[in-house]
């Protein structure tokens, strides 16, 4: 299962180049994978790889300014992970830009936002690279990108 992520995580954008598919969203929970990465700024933020599979199983990576470094993994209830899904349903994830990337304010961090959906061998999903600076991209998108953050303390680690 491990192998099958992290082929989808590293193929997907290629396959996908910029153009994003749209994703169903009223499938089974177990049938999606959604990855939030945070990547570094000039000052000390947080910089990780957090992959929530279906099946509720995390894998977590932390670079830098980070509560753990390295490799974690863990399990978070499906319940948390069908209130994930609603709420990246209600930000309309299919609407929105595959890039907001304008530059209000310099040297911020992005985020790199993949929600992935695997049915039949058919895998679809939706890439959003989010430069934080932008003050165009939505607020409920960050909102959710938070929400998926405050999880680290209540998933439980292996």
């Amino acid at each position: 299962m491990r192998c099958i992520v992290l082929v989808m995580l590293c193929v997907m954008p290629i396959l996908m180049g910029c153009s994003t598919t749209s994703v169903p969203m009223h499938e089974t929970v177990t049938s999606y994978t959604v990855t939030l990465e945070r990547t570094a700024c000039r000052g000390n933020c947080p910089v990780y790889s957090m992959t929530i599979n279906g099946d509720g199983s995390v894998e977590y990576e932390g670079f830098m300014n980070t509560p753990f470094k390295g490799r974690r993994i863990g399990v978070i209830a499906k319940d948390s992970i069908s209130a994930m899904m609603r709420d990246i349903e209600a930000v309309k994830i299919n609407d929105l830009q595959a890039e907001y990337v304008m530059q209000s304010s310099t040297d911020m961090p992005s985020v790199i936002f993949t929600v992935l959906h695997a049915k039949k061998g058919l895998i679809r999903g939706k890439r959003i690279y989010d430069y934080q600076g932008d003050a165009t991209a939505p607020e409920a998108l960050r909102i959710l990108y938070n929400r998926i953050d405050s999880w680290y303390s209540i998933i439980q680690w292996q």
